[in-house]
Formats: C-alpha cells, sequence, structure tokens
C-alpha cells in the first residue's frame, strides 16, 4: 500500500485520508471526507484520538479519564472535529456519547490515520529505537513491574513512549484483538491463541489463603467455616482459586465477589474473611497485616506474561523492549512467587 494514501472506502459511505508534504515527521493530515472537499487547515490526529477513545468508552467523560484530560478539552476536541468535517460526530444521550451513522462510518479509517502517524514517527527514527506502544496492564503490575519498567525505559530507550491502559485480562485481550493495543502484562491465556498474538512467560504467583489472623486449623476448615471473599469467577485469576476449590471438594458461601485483589485484601485486613489470592508482589506493601498462608500447589499459580504481535518479534524496538520487561520481572521473582518454566 502506498503509505501516503489511505484506499478509498466502498462508493461515497467513507473517507481519503492524504499525508502533507513532510517537512520532517509531522502529525497533521488532510482530509476528504464524504463532500469530497478538502478541509481548510491540517487535521491534527490528536483530535481524532479523543473521538476514538469517546467512541471506545462511550462518554466524553470516560475518554477524558482515559487520556488525562479534562471533559471540557476532550469536548472541545469533538466540537473542532465537527466544525472541521461539517457533520454531527456524536449523539449525547445523558451522561453518554454515542457515534452517529456518518460517524461509525469514519471510525476504522481514523483509527488506521493514527496508527499510521505513531508509524511515521517511529519510521524517522534512524536507529530504529523509538516509537509509540499502547501497553495493556493489569491492575497489580502497575504495583510492581510497572514502576521498574518505566525507570529502565527512560533510562535504555528514552525515545520509547508508552501507552498504559489498565484493565482486567479478559478485557485486554479483547483489546489486543480489536487492535486497541499493541501488547498486554496480564494473566495467560488459558486456551489456545491466535498465530498474529506472541506470548512471553514471565513470572508464576502461587495461590495462597489470606486472612487477618493466624489460621487455627486446617485451610479446608477455614475456608468452609469462614466468611469467604470470592475472586471473581470471570476473571482469570478467579477461576483458578475457583478450580481450588472444586478440586478439594469445598463448597463455600461467599459473602461477596470481587474483581479487585487489593479491594479484597483490605477487605480481609479488617477482619471481613478470608480469600485465595495469587500472591502478589505488592500485597505485602498493600496489607502488611493480612497472614498470608503457604503456597498451594504449583498448578493453581497464576502465570503473568507479556503478549505481543507475531509481526514484531524481529523489530529491534520490540526486542528491545521485551527484553527489558524480562529483565524487570526476572527481579520481581526474588519475591514470594515462582519465576515462570
Amino acid at each position: 500500500m502506498d503509505p501516503r494514501m489511505v484506499p478509498d472506502p466502498p462508493a461515497r459511505s467513507g473517507a481519503r485520508f492524504a499525508l502533507p508534504p513532510l517537512g520532517g515527521v509531522q502529525k497533521e493530515w488532510y482530509c476528504f471526507l464524504f463532500t469530497g472537499q478538502k478541509i481548510g487547515n491540517p487535521l491534527d490526529t490528536k483530535l481524532l484520538e479523543s473521538l476514538l477513545q469517546v467512541a471506545q468508552q462511550g462518554s466524553i467523560a470516560a475518554a477524558a479519564r482515559r487520556q488525562g484530560l479534562t471533559p471540557a478539552a476532550v469536548g472541545q476536541r469533538i466540537q473542532t472535529l465537527e466544525t472541521e468535517l461539517g457533520f454531527q460526530l456524536l449523539e449525547r444521550v445523558g451522561q453518554s456519547s454515542r457515534p452517529t451513522e456518518a460517524c461509525l462510518r469514519l471510525l476504522p479509517h481514523a483509527r488506521e490515520l493514527v496508527t499510521l502517524a505513531h508509524h511515521l514517527a517511529e519510521k524517522a527514527d534512524m536507529d530504529g529505537m523509538s516509537g509509540y506502544i499502547r501497553v495493556g496492564v493489569i491492575s497489580t503490575l502497575f504495583q510492581d513491574l510497572v514502576p521498574t519498567l518505566l525507570r529502565r525505559i527512560k533510562a535504555e530507550l528514552p525515545a520509547l513512549r508508552l501507552h498504559l491502559i489498565p484493565g482486567t485480562s479478559k478485557d485486554l485481550y479483547a483489546g489486543f484483538c480489536r487492535d486497541e493495543i499493541d501488547a498486554a502484562l496480564f494473566v495467560e491465556p488459558h486456551f489456545e491463541l491466535p498465530k498474529a498474538a506472541l506470548v512471553e512467560p514471565l513470572v508464576s504467583e502461587p495461590l495462597v489463603m489470606i486472612s487477618r489472623d493466624r489460621p487455627d486449623r486446617p485451610i479446608d476448615d477455614l475456608l468452609r467455616e469462614s466468611s469467604y471473599l470470592r475472586y471473581d469467577t470471570h476473571s482469570w485469576g478467579g477461576m483458578i482459586a475457583e478450580k481450588f476449590l472444586r478440586d478439594r471438594r469445598i463448597k463455600i458461601d461467599p459473602m461477596v465477589e470481587l474483581d479487585s485483589l487489593e479491594t479484597i485484601a483490605i477487605l480481609v485486613s479488617e477482619g471481613l474473611g478470608v480469600s485465595l489470592v495469587p500472591h502478589w508482589r505488592g500485597l505485602d506493601r498493600f496489607a502488611p497485616d493480612v497472614h498470608v498462608s503457604p503456597s498451594l500447589a504449583a498448578e493453581y499459580d497464576r502465570k503473568l506474561c507479556l503478549m505481543y504481535p507475531n509481526k514484531n518479534r524481529n523489530d529491534p524496538l520490540w526486542v528491545a523492549f521485551r527484553a527489558l520487561v524480562t529483565e524487570c520481572a526476572a527481579g520481581l521473582a526474588r519475591g514470594p512467587a515462582r519465576t515462570a518454566g
């Protein structure tokens, strides 16, 4: 494909985006949308990034939180786009914002344009060590792996820009498949991956029982007889805890079900019950007063990994990025969890 032009969509339902002359890498493009008329001013792709976020998040407020902006700033970007393009992009329904039909036809091309803009910046770097990577991260890794990784990137890959996106493993996997993120630091999927994805094992976190006080009876009995705070059975980590209970034929009546390990740890520290959770490295810092049982059988470990695109496996920037991630994860393995084999 000619990198200067995104192809026309069928009939008149889509858009053509063309690059202006480049004097260095610029994130500005001329657009011919629907009417075939050239927009008077170059269009900053930051406006399109905000539009994509609103469409994905469902509201201007949520998009603003994701981008680290104020709702007013995101709203102004959308208004600027609507003025430049000459048609309405969003329908406001209460606190939500829905893309119009015209906007829905535009979104795939807007996404391609934003991606192409980031790729152009990468191509301008002669040694291949600058770029932009969208990385989805589960919450517990923000507490331990991410700070170390960012320090290493700042020192060793200073031209690499990361966009860190929080989420559950299930949501991040879906985002990867929809090309909304480039990589994911999360729980290793329990199913076969598509050929477009590769996985780099990082560390394993053993399953443990946490309680406020030191147990005075066997774990099985304590789980049956205590208030149980259930780790969400729809989360990939929660499925592991449920497998342990099934295998041991332990029937429990959970007081509450949560998809937040941090919240579970807080509730346990308040004496509200016990729980089965992976022993992530931030647990001891996050809830230092809880009692952590010895590690249960290794088959119940929560395995963490880096998932990334197969097509980028030999790209110099991605090779360097993966090396930093695995080295940082290896440093974490000196904590309570086992290294992944």
